[in-house]
């Protein structure tokens, strides 16, 4: 998985592309702790261009939310491809992540 991060006002955006699975989940966490501990609390995580998330790739987004929520910030889905908001209503998860299918609007939202 390649993540490109790049910022707007005080949101930091996390550009995903690739599958998000086993070890990819990893790398996801690895990078929004290190994103938390620079002292980012507003995260935006672009899904556009991951077409596929496995159960692992379920419970770092969820490990990823909880991180970031216990530092007093947020964390929002972009663009879930239609396969990942699929998953992510079958888990339920929808109704726990924001998501949105405009980056503009995402922002405001923070």
């Amino acid at each position: 998985m390649e993540i490109n991060l790049r910022t707007n006002g005080t949101v930091t955006i996390l550009d995903l592309k690739g599958n998000l699975t086993i070890g990819a989940e990893e790398e996801l966490n690895r990078v929004i702790t290190q994103v938390v501990t620079d002292g980012q609390k507003h995260l935006l995580v672009n899904m556009a261009e991951v077409p596929f998330i496995d159960s692992s790739g379920i419970g770092g987004l969820i490990k990823s939310f909880s991180r970031v929520k216990g530092e007093g910030g947020k964390l929002k889905l972009l663009n879930p491809t239609h396969t990942a908001r699929q998953l992510l209503s079958i888990t339920g998860l929808l109704s726990v992540f924001e998501t949105f299918d405009d980056e503009a609007t995402a922002l405001s939202s923070f």
